[in-house]
């Protein structure tokens, strides 16, 4: 392992004090643009993404779900307490930083103003994290005055992050290997654009398990990518089995070298797409980690970038819908948190503020310190599916709780097909024989629903999927749950292909959808399609997958052969109703132990001759910039392409001199002639556009006037206009004491002025 200092550099050095970055601009644009950064019209992102340029009145803001700073995690589950913005600017501009909770409007918590004619770092603090209200959610927003250079904006504390901090990324795949390898060159290039991931990774090391069967020929040039890397091959035991397989052997490699092992844990799936300023703040949230616990992030989805799919969840009991108590009895799917919620806009991420305390987090993203690991012990032997929720849930058993940190966020896409759904079913009665209060009644009132959907629709492989689960929990000498347990998926498996789903263009699955009915086709999801006991009157009842993209229809069905099904059906559901007792019990006593150490040592074993290192990469700092040759021109000096300021602050204050002295000018005329002035400081004559401007600002203003008649000419304003930010926005006419309202209605509207931020 590359050995690195024990203590990470301080980002930024003010007043005599240290102040480390917690997180900075995730500049990344993965998954969709909404989500970064929010600007005016001619805000530019400069230079290859490393600086954004505004010019006079352009505007920039960080509201966002990427790069809003939110409070909670690391107000309750770290020691990091004051806390600080620290921008890296030039040029003429006003910083505020914005606080928002749920249900309430943002409010200006600091402000400063900045005139830097070279680049520099500012810090506006922030004061005590435990000081701002439960829930917070944090921005920035940034005014150019006469034009500005933002290079970065990062959240800092002056608290110390824990010394010899060392994180290890652990990732298994098959299949998979370039969608892997990308996620990893993503994090090779942050490393190479900002020293700060730099040093993040020199203290991070990954671990990869390709179990595909090209695996030996897939990693030529890993030690191209510069990051500590261990990569290995070995028999495909699934998402879940290799998961536990690449576990036991980074543990061995922990306990031959104990100074060197690092002291968290984090498993990534092989397909997400994850930015490396994400890792780098999960990366300084364990390094502040105060609190033991299991994190993980929101999951948006990558086909639809600002949809989230799960941010969290609950197992069965807290599902919401069938007035699921807080008691121990579960059903078999989970309830998602924030599923499908929108985040196209910004009226959700207040959401996101409260700490989300959840049952159960997914593998995709799944981070505990190293001593919480080996005290829970490692994910059961599942091949796919509900191996995540099952490791949750003894974490929870063990009083660990689980939490999502909204400043991080990944994408992923759900993937449902009959035989994950076979192993989420078998999945999850195993999970509630040990985690549930649920007695043979809810079992057998859930199985005699599936039942009852699928032979309504004469849908056969449908029914037969659940029957397989019954025989199979039924099945005494099955090698589900032990050693060998790879087996009985690769027996099971084939068998649930046979119900070949066909792909489905976009535009003919809509077209599907508007015309069924007219057709006389009922059109139902392949899985959980509902009681549908009419389907008979219909032409044809055609299956689809969604999220895949296919369709199946359904071909006729003798009665002879729904009969014999459902008669087996009822008979393996009878005898499990029977049995249920030592059924659950047999379950409980095998699950708890393929959970131990002991039991994947063993199946390392088993599997020896096959396991094998394929590459071992160190870690490499990426390389200084290298001086031009003899007789080369060299690199432009930092902001070469500054462009010329326009002063606008100036110009402002010229022209309210001028307008003062023009008034005195008027005023001495007017006493020179014997009569009081009768126009406002700054009209040229009567009937100058400038002179109505005033004269309609000093008239008194009426109730009508601040709040226009429906059903009068004039425009209403709009419904969220804020008067104190339209004067804050618009320094001109609040030095002229006018009503905000009407000199917007009159005036702003039409010269586009903004009324609120």
């Amino acid at each position: 392992m590359t050995p690195s200092p024990t203590v990470l550099p301080a980002w930024h050095r003010h007043d005599g004090a240290d102040w480390h970055r917690l997180q900075a601009i995730d500049r990344s644009m993965l998954g969709a643009p909404v989500l970064y950064l929010a600007g005016s019209e001619g805000s530019t992102w400069a230079g290859g993404g490393d600086r954004f340029d505004l010019r006079a009145d352009d505007w920039l803001g960080g509201g966002t779900l990427r790069n809003s700073f939110y409070v909670d995690p690391w107000a309750k589950l770290s020691h990091a307490r004051e806390l600080g913005l620290v921008v890296d600017v030039r040029g003429s501009l006003r910083l505020r930083v914005m606080r928002a909770t749920r249900g309430q409007a943002p409010v200006v918590l600091r402000e400063m103003h900045i005139d830097a004619p070279m680049r520099g770092r500012h810090v506006l603090p922030l004061g005590s994290l435990s000081a701002l209200p439960e829930g917070s959610r944090l921005f920035w927003h940034v005014d150019a005055i006469d034009g500005a250079r933002l290079h970065e904006a990062a959240w800092c504390t002056r608290s110390t992050p824990r010394v010899g901090a060392r994180l290890a990324v652990l990732m298994r795949t098959w299949g998979r290997t370039r969608d892997l390898q990308a996620q990893l060159e993503r994090f090779a290039q942050g490393a190479r654009s900002d020293p700060f991931h730099a040093a993040l990774l020199a203290r991070t090391e990954f671990w990869v398990l390709d179990t595909s069967a090209a695996a030996d020929h897939l990693w030529p040039e890993a030690d191209a990518l510069g990051l500590d890397l261990r990569v290995m091959t070995g028999p495909n035991l699934g998402g879940g089995g290799n998961a536990s397989h690449l576990i036991h052997h980074f543990l061995v490699r922990c306990d031959a070298a104990p100074a060197e092992a690092p002291d968290e844990v984090l498993i990534l799936d092989d397909d997400l797409l994850l930015s490396m300023e994400s890792l780098a703040r999960h990366w300084m949230a364990s390094a502040y980690r105060a609190v033991e616990h299991v994190a993980s992030l929101p999951v948006l989805m990558k086909s639809q970038p600002t949809r989230v799919w799960e941010d969290g969840g609950f197992w069965g009991r807290l599902n919401f819908k069938e007035q699921g108590g807080f008691g121990l009895k579960r059903n078999m799917f989970p309830h998602l948190l924030k599923h499908g919620l929108s985040l196209n806009g910004f009226e959700h991420l207040d959401e996101f503020g409260p700490l989300n305390h959840c049952e159960y987090t997914t593998f995709i993203f799944f981070a505990l310190p190293l001593a919480t690991l080996r005290r829970i012990g490692l994910p059961a032997a599942f091949f796919l599916r509900g191996d995540d929720i099952e490791y949750s849930l003894r974490a929870q058993a063990a009083g660990v709780p689980v939490i999502t940190n909204p400043n991080l966020a990944a994408w992923h896409e759900p993937g449902h097909s009959y035989a994950q759904e076979y192993m989420a079913i078998l999945h999850a009665v195993l999970i509630n024989f040990r985690h549930s209060d649920s007695g043979a009644a809810e079992f057998a009132r859930w199985f005699e629903q599936r039942l009852a959907e699928h032979t309504a629709l004469d849908d056969l492989e449908g029914a037969r999927l659940y029957l397989q689960v019954l025989e199979h929990l039924q099945d005494e000498p099955s090698a589900l749950l032990t050693t060998d347990f790879d087996a009985h998926y690769r027996a099971a498996l084939p068998a649930l292909q046979a119900a070949r789903m066909s792909p489905l263009p976009e535009a003919e699955r809509q077209r599907l959808e508007r015309d069924a009915g007219e057709h006389g086709v009922l059109l139902r999801p392949f899985l959980y399609p509902g009681y549908q006991p009419d389907a008979s009157r219909y032409r044809a009842v055609v299956l689809v997958n969604a999220g895949a993209g296919t369709y199946r229809e359904l071909p006729p069905v003798a009665p002879a052969d729904r009969l014999w099904l459902m008669r087996r059906y009822l008979a393996a559901l009878a005898a499990f109703v029977e049995h249920f007792d030592a059924l659950r019990a047999r379950w409980r006593e095998r699950l708890a132990v393929s959970g131990g150490a002991a039991f994947w040592a063993e199946v390392a074993a088993r599997h020896a001759d096959e396991t094998r290192a394929l590459a071992h990469a160190k870690f490499r700092f990426p390389p200084p910039p290298t001086a031009p040759a003899a007789g080369e021109p060299g690199p432009p000096p930092p902001d070469a392409d500054w462009p010329a300021a326009l002063p606008v602050r100036e110009l402002r204050q010229r022209i309210e001199r001028e307008l003062v002295q023009l008034a005195r000018l008027r005023q001495g005329a007017a006493a020179q002639a014997g009569r009081a002035p009768q126009q406002h400081a700054g009209m040229v004559g009567p009937a100058s556009p400038l002179a109505r401007w005033w004269q309609g600002l000093r008239r008194p203003v009426s109730r009508a006037a601040r709040h226009p008649h429906p059903g009068s000419p004039a425009q209403p304003l709009p419904a969220d206009f804020d008067p104190a930010q339209y004067l804050a926005l618009n320094a001109d006419v609040a030095r002229t004491g006018i009503d905000a309202a009407l000199h917007y209605a009159q005036f702003g509207r039409a010269e586009g002025r903004r009324y609120r931020l």
